[in-house]
């Protein structure tokens, strides 16, 4: 594997969904679940995408792992609803994701959210079906959504990655 990229489910604190290689359900408990082989992934996607795979990041699956947090149901930028992002959670989401790059020799560089790649790709926001904002944002704020969110956040998270031991 050469790449993770962090995820919200979009649903509550339980559901969790194949697109992923692993979901972190639960708030006070946080559970890890593997929900898709890893070895699917494990190719150029570009050669038979008709076999199954973990489709968690648009055009960057060959190769990557996907984690995402339970939660962020109807969330906006302004109020995360009734799943918010909890501490647990994104602590549990750095322990996991540098357990990972540990084992796989995935550099920290390399584990980015999905708001860094639909930023880079030109499909990053709030506001419309196909755009994407997780993770862009840990706390709801009223200011509205910035491009520059999303690397600070990346950049935050990789910092708390690199903490974990």
């Amino acid at each position: 594997m050469r790449s993770i990229s962090l995820h919200w489910t979009a649903h509550d604190y339980e559901a969790v969904f194949p697109a992923y290689h692993f979901c972190l359900r639960g708030v006070s408990e946080v559970v890890v679940v593997q929900t898709h082989d890893l070895r699917a992934n494990m190719r150029d996607l570009r050669h038979e995408p008709s076999r199954p795979y973990a489709a968690h990041t648009l055009g960057r699956n060959s190769w990557s792992i996907g984690i995402a947090v339970c939660g962020m149901a109807d969330a906006v930028p302004s109020d995360f609803g009734r799943y918010p992002l909890a501490v647990t959670q994104i602590d549990a989401l750095c322990v996991v994701a540098r357990t990972l790059a540990d084992a796989y020799g995935i550099p920290l560089a390399a584990i980015r959210t999905h708001a860094e790649a639909a930023l880079e790709d030109g499909y990053f926001g709030a506001e419309g079906e196909r755009l994407r904002w997780d993770i862009a944002r840990l706390e709801p704020r009223a200011e509205p959504l910035a491009d520059r969110e999303a690397t600070l956040t990346g950049e935050a998270l990789r910092a708390r990655i690199a903490a974990v031991r």
